[in-house]
């Protein structure tokens, strides 16, 4: 799951902080500046160019569900050293921009849709593929989360 090959489909994870998964996620999208941070897995993929679902984990509102899809279209250095409110002790590395997104008119629920999602290999344990941040996805599943909003 955490290894370099390089991909154009990523999910970002909003989960449950100092707030929900679901109103990090909102603020995030409303300033559209996600943090990236120093030990996030698949930083070597977080580029200009790449399909990006997002999916929120975590207890709150719309919790294990994709709900919506961009591109991402800048990178912004991070020229200070920031750490996250909603994420304490976390180092922001750099924010990601985003650029032709869609918000699901309703949320796509993981637990509906598990079987018909080819990069998560073990279904029983389908939260550890969306621990850490960001987490790689193939190009098939990518188009099926994307075609059912």
């Amino acid at each position: 799951m955490r290894d370099n090959i390089e991909t154009n489909y990523l999910i970002f994870v909003s989960s449950d902080g100092k707030k929900t998964g679901l109103d990090i996620f909102n603020e995030r999208i409303e300033e559209n500046k996600w943090p990236i941070y120093n030990k996030t897995p698949q930083l070597q993929n977080v580029k200009e160019g790449k399909n990006v679902v997002f999916y929120i984990a975590g207890a709150g509102n719309k919790r294990q569900s994709f709900i919506g899809s961009a591109k991402i279209k800048n990178i912004i250095e991070n020229k200070v050293t920031d750490i996250d409110p909603n994420q304490e002790f976390k180092q922001v590395l750099f924010y990601v921009q985003f650029e032709g997104l869609k918000i699901f008119k309703d949320e796509i629920t993981i637990k509906d849709h598990i079987d018909n999602l080819d990069f998560i290999k073990n279904k029983e344990k389908y939260g550890l593929y969306f621990q850490g941040g960001i987490c790689k996805i193939n190009r098939e599943s990518y188009e099926y989360i994307t075609n059912k909003h």
